[in-house]
Parts: C-alpha cells; structure tokens; sequence
C-alpha cells in the first residue's frame, strides 16, 4: 500500500495541507494577537487622555475662579476635589473596560490611584522624564509578586499641566493576563484542531483516491490478462473525459498497433516460409532423384542447372526481405541529391527495353516541362524499374505503357500505366503488402514483394504512392512527391 499512487497522492496532499494549515494559523495569531494589542493600547490611550484632558479643564476653571497660581496650590483645592472623582468615574463605568488609573506628581509620586499595593507596576523613570517634557510612551512592565509570580502589564503615560506651571502625569494601564490567556488558548486550539484535519483529511483522500482511481485498478486487471496470444483484449475506458479516458485510449490504439504488428510478423513468417519451401522442396526431390541411380554428365548437368535456378529464386527472396528489413529498420542512407525525373524514368524504361519487346511490348514517355525532385537517384530508379516492370508482365500482348511525368497540385509525380486486364477492386487496398499477389490475371509467378519495395522507397522520400483501376481495365500506379 504505501508504494501505491494512491497513498503517494495522498501522503502529499496531507503534507500540502499541512503547510498550509500552519501558514494559516500563523498568519491567524499573528494577526489576532496584533489586533488585540492594538486594541488595548488604544483603549489606554482613550482613558488616559480622558483624564488629563478632564484635569486640565478642571485645574484652569478652578485657576480662573479662585485665582490661584502657584504650583503649590495646584496641588491642593481643586485637585484634591476634583482626581479622585476622575480616577473613579473612568475606572468603575461598568459599560466600559477595567483599565486602571493613577495620578503621579513630576516626582513620581502617587497622587490618586484606583489601585495600590505591591501588584501595581512602578512607572520607568525613563518614561516619567519622557511624560515631564511633554511625551506621551507606551510600556510593557513586569511585576513579580510576594509569590514569586510575574505578571505582566501593558501601560500608557501622558502628562497633564497644571496652574502655574505644575505637571501631573496620568498612567492608564491594565494586566495582559486576558489578551495572552486568549492567545495561549489560540495556539493549544490550532496545536490541537490542526492534526486532527490533516488526518482527517488524509482519510477521506486516500477514500477519494481510490473511488478516482478505481478505473485505473480495473485497466490493470485488464491488462494483466493481455498476452501475445491474446492481443484483441482491449481496455474498458471509463465513462469520463479525463486524463485516465485518454490513456486508455492511447493503450488500446497501441494494443491494436502491437496487433497488427504481430499479425503482419506471423503472416509475414508464413508467407516466407511458403515461398522458400516450394524451392527447398524442388531442390531435396530433384537431388534425392539424381542420387537414386548414377547419371550421364549430362542428366547431372541438367539437375545442377535447376538447382542453380531455384538457388537464385531463394536469394532473390532473401535480397528482397533485407531490403524492407532495412527500409523498415531505416538503415537505408539515402543520398539526396537534385534528380530529373524524366530522365531517369527514360534511364529506366531502357533497362526493359529487352523484356518489354520479348512480351511485345512498347514503352512511351511523356513528360510536361521539367520536373527535378531532391532525391537517391539509385533507389528512385529501382523505383521506376519495379513499376515499369510490373506494368510488362501485367500488361497485356502487344499492348502499350505509357510513364508520364507531370506536376499534380503543384507537386511533382510520376505515373506508369498498363493496358492489361486491370486490378480487382477488392485486391487494389492490398496489393503493396509483403507476398500479396492478385488473381492468376495479373499473376506472372513473382514473389509479390517488389511492390512493397516500391512503397519503401517512395515512404522514405516522404512520396505517396497509389494504385488506380477504373472500371479493372488496365492499371496505373502514380508517384507524388513532395513539393520542393
């Protein structure tokens, strides 16, 4: 199981989950545990600025009032009547939240407080010359109990200016035990919520996984029943337009590919066997009757003539059969060069002028303007030769061939046609496959392998070659080239 697609899918999508769970979490505390102290300094800043500014409202109507200005007075009367009012009023409103106040002289001393003892935090003597000069500063102070215990509190000073010139300094702070409890419950929740969904998850996808991939397990039941005996299995594609539809697809175009490759090999094995076997044969019976009794010079001369005949029959097969191997293979090198194709189809017909005239008959050449084609002059005139010989054997008595050369489309081609009994409809899809003769009217006792030559040729000069029969009267067999 776990060399499977299935759990390697799923191994990944749990550690990609994973990451992103993490990143999320991370960003989520980062920001809650940014908003929460933003919050809190703010609602310091809020209560703080409150006072002072409500202290200086009071210290200048009292100043106008009474008419006091000295700072000693600053700190009785009005004061005294009006900060302890303040430090209440902004510290028990219960629809507001607990922050603590307190009032300190420019000494640092306590003037007011809504809470004192040893928990409250000592305000930095660098914040306090901060807050003398004007400058109002945020702190993060810790405090350690009669117990050992350390709390931690987050503070905000501002100064406040008295009559004659005194300055009061207002600290609003409040314990940061509830920002960090909500926090710590954070992590423990993310800590423990984040496990659980990446396995959860991990489940249901390796549920999910095998459900998608239940197509791919049957395909490889399927397949694991193929042999080279049983190459017409064929896979049932799923009912989709997936990737796995496609790749089924694909296997079944190559299991009929493979198919037709064995076929062609096994019938391609029979056709060799049946041909070299009638020369064989011919050859075992004609020696095993020269050998029944002994012979005149001239009855062994006779047999040894015979068997030279069927030797040549043989190694004609086998030269033919190493030149499709090779054409098939692509071991043939081609030397491309500039070629006229009316010249070499004359060249050609020249080499049957003798065979032509013992079958009475005649060749004519046609050409409209010159064609030149980039080509192996040698394995294009075997071409030529191949058509030019197979339209003298197949043609009829006395009749005519007429090659031409012409353009088609723009493209170079070459046609051969015979004036013989034609090329069954039925024969004509088949008659350049290896050992594939026609019917006895268009059989002459050849080996059926030179039209497959042919089509070697022309396939590895990107050509098309095609054979035509209107109506089975006579035949013409037409060579495109590719347009240079």
């Amino acid at each position: 199981m776990f060399n499977s697609v299935r759990f390697r899918i799923t191994l990944w999508y749990a550690a990609a989950l994973a990451v992103t769970l993490s990143l999320f979490s991370v960003l989520v505390y980062n920001n809650l545990k940014q908003t929460l102290y933003e919050n809190l300094d703010q609602l310091l800043a809020v209560r703080a600025e409150g006072v002072a500014d409500a202290l200086e409202t009071y210290l200048e109507t009292e100043r106008i009032e009474v008419g006091r200005h000295s700072a000693a007075a600053a700190k009785g009367g009005a004061f005294y009547k009006i900060a302890p009012e303040l430090v209440r009023l902004h510290t028990e409103d219960p629809t507001q939240a607990s922050v603590e106040l307190r009032i300190l002289d420019d000494s640092g001393t306590v003037l007011e407080g809504s809470k004192e003892g040893a928990g409250a935090p000592e305000l930095p003597e660098r914040t306090l010359k901060e807050a003398i000069k004007g400058t109002a500063a945020y702190d993060t102070i810790r405090t350690e109990g009669s117990d050992g215990s350390v709390s931690t509190y987050r503070s905000y000073t501002t100064p406040a200016s008295g009559t004659g010139g005194a300055v009061y300094i207002v600290q609003a702070y409040r314990s940061t035990y509830h920002t960090q409890f909500a926090l710590n419950n954070l992590r423990v929740m993310m800590a423990a919520l984040a496990p659980l969904i990446v396995l959860l998850t991990g489940a249901l996808g390796m549920f999910f996984a095998r459900v998608a991939l239940r197509p791919v397990a049957s395909m490889a039941r399927t397949i694991r029943q193929i042999t080279a005996e049983n190459l017409s299995l064929r896979l049932t594609p799923p009912e989709t337009r997936d990737e796995i539809r496609e790749l089924a697809d694909l296997f079944n175009a190559m299991l009929s590919r493979l198919e037709d490759s064995f076929l062609s090999e096994k019938r391609f094995i029979q056709d060799v066997s049946h041909e070299l076997k009638t020369p064989l044969t011919i050859l075992k019976g004609e020696l095993e009757v020269a050998l029944k009794k002994a012979r005149s010079a001239g009855e062994y001369a006779a047999v040894l003539q015979s068997n030279l005949e069927e030797t040549e029959k043989m190694s004609k097969i086998v030269g033919d059969l190493l030149t499709l191997a090779r054409f098939d293979n692509r071991e043939v090198k081609l030397d491309h060069a500039p070629v006229d194709l009316e010249s070499l189809l004359r060249a050609s017909a020249d080499k049957l002028k003798g065979l032509a005239a013992k079958a009475g008959a005649s060749i004519e050449i046609a050409a409209a303007g010159a064609t030149e084609v980039q080509g192996d002059r040698e394995q294009l005139e075997r071409l030529f030769v191949i058509l030019l010989d197979n339209a003298v054997k197949y043609g009829a008595a006395g009749g005519k061939i007429t090659a031409k050369v012409f353009t088609l489309g723009g493209a170079p081609a070459v046609s051969v046609s015979d004036s013989g009994p034609g090329i069954p409809a039925a024969d004509l899809p088949h008659i350049f496959k290896r050992f594939y003769r026609a019917d006895a009217s268009r059989s002459s006792g050849g080996f059926g392998l030179g039209l497959a030559i042919a089509k070697s040729i022309a396939e590895a000069h990107n050509a098309v070659i095609k054979a035509e029969s209107p109506n089975a009267q006579g035949a013409t067999f037409t060579v495109i080239f590719p347009n240079n």
